[in-house]
């Protein structure tokens, strides 16, 4: 097993720093990948949180989720430290996204010479969700190492008595979370195609990024449904995460009080930020996590031990067809929105990347273009 060293013995006055604009998870999973390359390689780690993107909504600082005071007074402030707001320096240093398929050297990205220059030394922005592994090293066995450094980050005490309450009363590591997302991304897919212009065809477009998103995110609810069925049937009760209330309503008129929603296990007086990490703090303790390719749900795996189980491959091509086509509204648009929609959707659905949803190959891909 890997696990941080006790002591972290700087090396040099070099600073890796964390950057993202988008959800909680990713911002959690980059700062920790960031910091623990960092600690190899005895550079101190900035976390940088700077405002969202629009369509993720409230922005998230650092300060919100993270016992600022605790992290500036305590040993893990000499190689950890919190830099809410702008500053001017960082923005004009270095932005690199590193390619998950190349094993990631720290010590040869120090060394470069950099462009920015922070509070006097050299800074290099890791700007990436995914794992950062040297030559060699596996994602199983870095994963512990995360989950240690995790467990020495102080956190928010509001957030964490909150959790420590939910926990005595509802043992979480004896239920299975439930993990929908729609709002956001249905949202986008839905003003593409009120707002639609031949542009929206193009690769990279509103409609074909979200229309990606919807694949990896949003399986069909008779996936959920099957999966909820088992573990009920295994005396396991559920506790069910999701982005907005029309997503919860089909759930709880289905199953009613079995199961459990995690907004209203929340305190009062959390922000929209806290109540998103107290959320995903709440999963990680749970037993297993139904969900989709979520970074929210998968970071709630990375710094939890909870089974994760994949709900789109418990679904048929023509189910996720059909679902993409509600969420879309597709039957009531015009004739040029639904040739637009159905083009892109074909491309989308032809990458490479989709065929994994059904572990079958080119007969139910077959299936699937021809349902779309």
């Amino acid at each position: 097993m890997s696990v941080p060293p006790q002591e972290f013995q700087p090396v040099s006055d070099n600073r890796l720093l964390c950057s993202r604009k988008d959800g909680a998870g990713a911002r959690l999973t980059n700062l920790l990948w960031t910091w623990r390359v960092a600690r190899r390689a005895g550079a101190a780690t900035l976390c940088f949180w700077p405002p969202m993107d629009p369509y993720y909504g409230e922005s998230i600082g650092a300060a919100d989720v993270l016992d600022t005071y605790t992290l500036a007074t305590t040993s893990i402030g000499r190689e950890l430290q919190v830099l809410d707001g702008r500053p001017s320096d960082i923005l004009r240093a270095e932005i690199v996204t590193p390619d998950p398929d190349i094993p990631f050297d720290v010590s040869a990205y120090l060394a470069t010479p950099g462009i920015g220059r922070t509070r006097g030394a050299p800074a290099r922005v890791i700007d990436s969700g995914l794992p950062l592994l040297a030559e060699g090293e596996t994602e199983e066995a870095a994963a512990e190492e995360i989950k240690a450094l995790f467990a020495q980050l102080p956190l928010n005490r509001t957030i964490q008595a909150a959790v420590k309450a939910a926990n005595r009363e509802h043992h979480l590591h004896s239920m299975v979370a439930v993990h929908v997302r729609r709002g956001d991304i249905v949202k986008t897919l839905r003003a593409a195609c009120r707002e639609f212009s031949e542009a929206e065809r193009e690769d990279g477009s509103r409609l074909d990024r979200y229309t990606a998103h919807f694949l990896r995110c949003c399986p069909p609810p008779d996936s959920y449904f099957r999966l909820i069925r088992e573990y009920r049937a295994r005396r396991c009760k559920v506790l069910f995460f999701s982005d907005s209330a029309d997503t919860v309503e089909p759930f709880v008129r289905r199953f009613g009080e079995e199961i459990t929603l995690a907004r209203d296990l929340a305190p009062e007086g959390l922000n929209g930020v806290q109540q998103a990490f107290f959320e995903m703090l709440l999963m990680s303790r749970c037993r297993a996590i139904i969900g989709a390719k979520s970074l929210f749900s998968r970071t709630a795996t990375l710094i939890g031990k909870p089974r994760f189980i994949d709900a789109r491959r418990r679904s048929s091509p023509e189910e996720f067809v059909k679902t993409y086509k509600q969420a879309v509204r597709f039957d009531t648009q015009s004739a040029e929105v639904q040739d637009g929609v159905r083009e892109v959707l074909l491309r989308r659905l032809t990458t490479a990347g989709f065929t994994e949803l059904w572990n079958t190959g080119e007969e139910d891909l077959l299936r699937l273009l021809q349902a779309a």
